[in-house]
């Protein structure tokens, strides 16, 4: 039962990753340049993907020439000659804006103007889960929505519910934040929130995006035995092909997918995904109501080139994804993206709370919007102060999916080289000329701060 991909969209839009959009805002493509030199289009703008100083950079599949004369400011001074920048801002996985003239044939710029969307050293905040404390004593370190927070005999430290000192915090304990990355890419933090999500005395989810519908029967202990190419609902029920279904028993646009009858191909992707899970999320009880069910599945989605989310711990991944990709380490980069959206839509009531939203409406309705794996393109469906949230949520991700990697074991550094495999419809002969999509240059900027050299990673 295919959908076509308009209608898909139309009916169920999601964010994506519209960084530049969003940060570079509507400028102008002249920018004015200062005095003496010419006023030069936007030539090239993105993430910094290769670094080759003094002499330039390369923004995606471009080579940027530096020179004495290059002129470097923040995107908010394109109109004017303000140069608040300098060359020191140049690193790997920053976005910018380059202005000079473009040799086509060789796929460079000369650049007369580099202009940079922010300070990598600048004040960072957000609120995540606790999902490992790296060091406890006078000065712990926590990870947390994708960083690690040290706590200093300085930082303004207060507690909700339960909690009343640092020894109380553990995994599971959410924490609101400020604080500043050091060069070592340790957020040091100012201000922080520790908060003990409370438990609901029965053992339904936290919240209306946790209540699925249950629109097909089907024996749960055979979630995994698959042994015939199969049809799955919504909730994860696995029916037979020749079932009679209605497409309105589905549970939702995430029902009815073919499973795939090849068993080792099920258990290769459930074994790495099954690794990323969190250590706190495998060591909760499965009666307790925050427990999530991670069940993970290869399914025929011939439009979808990334894993399908859709209701709680249910994870869904199309054939073609897996094919693309060239070993577990790309594999996992794609499951650790559903394991940390799973994990962020946890509590919408907080996240109203860090978003200063007036109600839950608009973080429930944010969260259901979010579907991994779709893109509008440039269109946009949702106010200003959503569309924030979004942008935001979507960051918040990648940076949980590349520490759900490093904590597997598996190397980050292949998470943007995955989505740069899985960005066109169709591969080119030469896999050197594909561009890395927004998402790939959001996490190099994160890796080059606070993983190991990309060195280290595995060639494809």
């Amino acid at each position: 039962m295919q959908r076509s991909r308009k209608a898909f969209v139309r009916n169920f839009p999601a964010p994506a990753f519209l960084l530049t959009f969003f940060f570079a805002g509507i400028t102008p493509l002249h920018p004015q340049t200062p005095a003496g030199q010419a006023e030069q289009k936007i030539a090239v703008e993105g993430y910094i993907t290769a670094v080759h100083l003094p002499t330039g950079f390369d923004v995606n599949a471009e080579h940027v020439t530096l020179s004495p004369e290059t002129h470097y400011a923040y995107i908010k001074h394109l109109m004017s000659p303000a140069q608040d920048a300098t060359a020191d801002e140049i690193r790997l996985g920053a976005f910018v804006k380059v202005a000079g003239p473009r040799d086509k044939r060789a796929k460079s710029v000369t650049a007369s103007g580099v202009y940079f969307r922010d300070k990598w050293d600048k004040k960072v905040s957000g609120m995540g889960v606790i999902d490992k404390v790296i060091a406890n004593g006078p000065e712990p370190v926590f990870q947390a929505d994708g960083y690690h927070i040290q706590i200093k005999p300085d930082t303004e430290v207060s507690f909700s519910g339960d909690l009343k000192s640092l020894g109380d915090v553990v995994t599971n304990t959410w924490v609101k934040y400020e604080g500043n990355q050091d060069k070592a890419g340790l957020l040091v933090a100012t201000k922080v929130k520790f908060i003990a999500l409370k438990t609901p005395k029965d053992k339904k989810q936290p919240d209306a995006q946790s209540q699925p519908n249950t629109p097909a029967k089907a024996d749960p202990k055979k979630q995994h035995e698959i042994t015939q190419d199969s049809l799955l609902d919504a909730e994860g029920n696995v029916l037979s092909l020749r079932a009679k279904v209605r497409y309105s028993n589905a549970g939702g646009w995430c029902g009815w997918h073919k499973v795939l009858a090849d068993q080792a191909l099920q258990e290769r992707v459930r074994r790495v995904g099954m690794k990323l899970v969190p250590a706190f999320q495998k060591e909760m009880a499965d009666d307790q109501p925050l427990k999530i069910s991670f069940r993970f599945y290869v399914v025929e989605e011939a439009h979808i080139r990334s894993e399908v989310v859709c209701n709680p711990g249910l994870i869904l991944v199309p054939r073609q994804v897996v094919e693309r990709l060239k070993h577990d380490d790309q594999l996992a980069a794609v499951l650790a993206d559903g394991v940390a959206f799973n994990l962020q839509v946890y509590a919408p009531k907080l996240m109203a709370e860090l978003w200063g939203l007036t109600g839950v409406e608009l973080a429930a309705v944010a969260a259901s919007r979010f579907v991994p794996g779709v893109s509008l393109g440039a269109e946009i469906g949702a106010g200003i102060v959503e569309y924030r949230l979004l942008v935001q949520l979507e960051e918040q991700r990648g940076r949980m999916a590349l520490a759900l990697m490093a904590d597997a074991g598996y190397d980050p550094w292949q998470a943007p080289e995955a989505w740069r495999l899985l960005e066109p419809k169709k591969l080119p002969a030469d896999l050197n000329s594909l561009k890395y999509p927004n998402r790939s240059g959001y996490q190099l900027g994160v890796l080059s701060l606070q993983y190991k050299p990309a060195g280290q990673a595995k060639t494809q």
